[in-house]
């Protein structure tokens, strides 16, 4: 039973989803290839494997950026060898709980639109430990040879909430930071103040197009009102 669906985008980036969930119950992540490697962004709940899809796009040597520490971003994080994360997200990787993890009281048997795989037991969900094997921060780069992608601190939702920006393309990958419907910031590790400082910094980085953690894309032209509507929801309006 295939679990993920997997979309393309230009530019040699992959949108990989779990249709089966809800916009709020799982996240997307985002394969980005270049000429030596590629850049997988997220991994998802975990309740299916998740490098077979990604081998099956590519052969490519893969990093794992994970935004940060909640259970629909990091699911499949255990699966992949190059992991990376913000510091302040790094004990939570090592250790995830339901607690810290976000998923105990919201994720549920009714989360799921139908099962996972034949058997599927909601009781017996739990996250592998995924310590970050490399540490980044903002302002770091990764090199995918051909094509070059910057990192953005961008707090708030989460203390060490992580987005990408490429400049070249003017393309953003927002993960929780940004997108266009319900958002957060009354989670343990949440900060109001820091989210509308992330996204001032978001609405005049004025990106052509915004590949979110939830929902859908984001184009040129919708940023300053996603960006509105977020900023009202961090002020608590």
């Amino acid at each position: 039973m295939d679990w993920f669906e997997i979309e393309a985008r230009p530019n040699r980036i992959y949108r990989i989803r779990e249709p089966a969930m809800g916009p709020l119950d799982s996240s997307h992540g985002w394969l980005i290839l270049g000429e030596r490697a590629a850049l997988l962004i997220d991994a998802g709940v975990g309740v299916s494997p998740l490098r077979p899809p990604i081998e099956a796009i590519t052969s490519l040597p893969v990093t794992l950026l994970l935004t940060h520490s909640h259970f629909d971003h990091i699911g499949g994080a255990h699966e992949f060898r190059d992991r990376r994360a913000h510091r302040a997200e790094a004990d939570i990787l090592a250790d995830p709980s339901p607690q810290s993890t976000q998923w105990g009281g919201w994720l549920t048997a009714a989360s799921f639109a139908r099962a996972p795989f034949p058997g599927f037991d909601m009781a017996r969900y739990a996250l592998a430990p995924a310590p970050p094997t490399q540490l980044v921060g903002d302002g770091d780069w990764i090199d995918l040879g051909g094509r070059s992608l910057e990192i953005l601190h961008l707090p708030g939702h989460s203390p060490g909430l992580l987005g990408v920006y490429e400049a070249a393309s003017g393309t953003l990958f927002s993960s929780d930071a940004l997108y266009d419907g319900p958002m957060f910031f009354d989670l343990p590790g949440s900060d109001r103040a820091a989210a509308l400082r992330s996204l001032a910094r978001l609405r005049a980085l004025a990106p052509l197009r915004v590949y979110p953690g939830h929902f859908g894309d984001i184009d040129a032209a919708e940023v300053p009102r996603v960006c509105a509507a977020a900023e009202a929801q961090a002020r608590g309006a």
